[in-house]
């Protein structure tokens, strides 16, 4: 993978699942189909199969991204990136369309409101997965991030 030379739109992403951490430098505009082609080559390029037993897929659409819920708490959790199409009605203006995989929302790091060192999870789509209206995964055991703390460096050195 070629290196990028640094410059203000320039940002460093952290992308988690288990133990691992991927740390990416992406364009603010990048799109999300080609950072996850980068995760995917970093995987491959380390020789990887498969992470946490899970098999690494061949398609880059094949992963999930997320982020945290509160950024200051990582024990609230994590809530997927993309959003999906609905509808919103308001009594002063007609339906409005928003979400989907055309919206800006799902296009890149700048439009999702994300920041130059945000925490990102991953996960990958399984294969006969049973899905909702919305396409997320009825039998989702949520997201698989493993983050230290202090608390457990201070008793493994004991």
């Amino acid at each position: 993978m070629p290196m990028k030379d640094p410059n203000p739109q320039l940002w460093t992403l952290r992308f988690k699942q288990h133990k691992v951490t991927i740390l990416l430098f992406v364009e603010q505009t990048e799109s999300f189909t080609s950072i996850k082609a980068e995760i995917l080559q970093v995987l491959k390029e380390r020789g990887l199969t498969e992470l946490n037993g899970q098999p690494i897929p061949s398609d880059p659409e094949d992963i999930i991204l997320a982020v945290l819920v509160d950024k200051n708490d990582p024990s609230k959790g994590w809530v997927g990136l993309d959003i999906p199409a609905m509808e919103i009605e308001d009594e002063t203006r007609p339906k409005k369309k928003i979400g989907g995989k055309k919206s800006v929302l799902n296009a890149n790091p700048l439009g999702a409101g994300l920041k130059d060192g945000t925490m990102l999870a991953f996960k990958f789509r399984k294969d006969h997965a049973k899905v909702d209206d919305d396409g997320l995964d009825i039998d989702d055991n949520g997201w698989d991030v493993i983050i230290p703390s202090y608390e457990e460096e201070s008793t493994s050195q004991r």
